[in-house]
């Protein structure tokens, strides 16, 4: 009976999570540096403060897309929204249908053919995409 050589897979295990832990590293540094070149290009451009635009600079065709992102205060739209004329109200209510994992991974486990080939028809499945997280283990 042979054994696996837990030494190599250990060894080699670690040198790829450092690896990633350096990528993952380098890109956030990265990150951040590309956002402070667009926050000063942004400037030097003299872009507005909402909208997009296209820049030919050179050989470089720049395109500047800036905006608002808004949010909603539920609890204060639920006391003050009506106030609002319904022209002004920018509110709109929707119906939302949100998916229970595990009582689908229950029928999945547990149901008839009947009921997994009727789950099937109303749920499609797909593999998430692989995602690896490092961080520190001490």
């Amino acid at each position: 009976m042979t054994f696996p050589d837990f030494d190599t897979t250990e060894t080699q295990i670690l040198e790829l999570t450092s690896t990633l832990e350096n990528i993952n590293y380098q890109m956030a540094e990265l990150a951040r540096i590309k956002e402070a070149l667009e926050q000063q290009l942004f400037i030097k451009i003299g872009h507005g403060e909402d909208g997009s635009k296209s820049y030919i600079h050179g050989k470089y065709k720049v395109t500047v897309t800036t905006g608002y992102n808004y949010t909603l205060n539920k609890d204060e739209y639920l006391v003050m929204g009506s106030h609002l004329p319904k022209c002004f109200d920018p509110v709109i209510q929707r119906i939302a249908y949100d998916l229970d994992k595990s009582v689908i991974k229950d029928c999945e486990k547990y149901g008839s053919p009947s009921e997994l080939k009727l789950l099937s028809d109303i749920i499609s499945k797909k593999p998430k995409k692989l995602h690896v997280k490092i961080t520190s283990a001490i």
